[in-house]
């Protein structure tokens, strides 16, 4: 089931290509402020916006077929045709002029946020829905969205301000090739919006970045380790930069710390959070790694889950 608000030349199949962010919505006030938030994203991309409302239709088994899904009683499609006409209208007051697609899933939320991420260049969630649990538990949709997404997955707490305040963006690096990708969506993000990028690298031993430097013994120069440290993080930022093609203003922060208290120190008045699925601590078989998941837990600020297509 689609809601499609192109103009009618794009609905014929011409319409124009252009990328796309996916917002979840379901009503509730956390989904209202990521709409608000992807709404401003997208404008800032020169993006198409869809909005997603998911309706978790039961599969019914069908002999010597595979399952299907039951379809939608009359009122709750209804229902979902009107919360997505609710959200087209809210970003028209709030982005006019902005391109807008919506679409009805029968699927469950996360499943189809997933299925969009497939084509989209960012997807956007609420960090709680109408199925949230207050502040004890983040919800399973935006867990499960940002550890299986094929694009970065942005996911906004309730308190978030949709307004850039601090004009500040911080990016956890620590060397592994997600969290290059994480520099390069930070730094592409920090051009479009005129902010300043901050670039942290916490170290304990004894994993640091630089990992050469390193010597498990009493002669440990810290000094000289802080030194190639620095000199191996601003070579990612200066080929991150380059590879972007992103001019900005960029600090770099080496702190002692466990990385994920030190980029939810680093970010408390920032923007946004970037930071990598998982890091060079991470395993192969761990959908999200535990700094990225710490973040969603405790942060304020939007967090976005950087996943690199390649």
């Amino acid at each position: 089931m689609t809601t499609d608000e192109r103009p009618a030349a794009e609905r014929n199949g011409t319409r124009e290509s252009l990328p796309e962010i996916v917002v979840g919505v379901d009503g509730s006030l956390e989904s209202r402020t990521a709409l608000d938030w992807a709404s401003a994203a997208a404008e800032r991309r020169g993006a198409r916006l869809v909005v997603v409302n998911a309706l978790d239709m039961p599969l019914i088994a069908m002999p010597f077929s595979a399952p299907v899904r039951m379809n939608p009683m009359p009122e709750v499609a209804d229902r979902a045709s009107g919360l997505l006409t609710t959200a087209v209208g809210r970003v028209a007051e709030t982005q006019p002029g902005l391109k807008v697609r919506s679409e009805v899933s029968l699927t469950d939320p996360a499943s189809a946020l997933l299925e969009a991420s497939e084509e989209a260049e960012l997807v956007v969630v609420g960090s709680h829905g109408l199925g949230g649990v207050g502040s004890l538990f983040l919800g399973s949709v935006s867990i499960r969205v940002s550890a299986r997404a094929s694009c970065p997955v942005a996911v906004v707490p309730p308190e978030s301000r949709v307004e850039r305040t601090s004009g500040r963006i911080v990016v956890g690096v620590d060397g592994s090739e997600l969290s290059d990708a994480a520099l390069r969506f930070a730094l592409d993000e920090a051009a479009r919006t005129g902010s300043e990028l901050t670039v942290v690298h916490a170290w304990h031993p004894p994993v640091p970045y630089y990992t050469d430097t390193f010597i498990a013994s009493v002669d440990f120069d810290r000094d000289t380790f802080l030194l190639r440290t620095r000199e191996a993080v601003q070579a990612s930022v200066d080929k991150a930069r380059t590879e972007a093609g992103a001019d900005v203003p960029v600090h770099v922060s080496l702190v002692e710390d466990q990385p994920a208290h030190a980029l939810l120190t680093a970010g408390e008045d920032a923007d946004m959070i970037a930071v990598g699925s998982r890091g060079r601590g991470g395993f192969r078989g761990l959908l999200l790694g535990s700094v990225s998941q710490s973040l969603l837990h405790h942060t304020e600020v939007p967090v976005v889950v950087v996943r690199d297509r390649s």
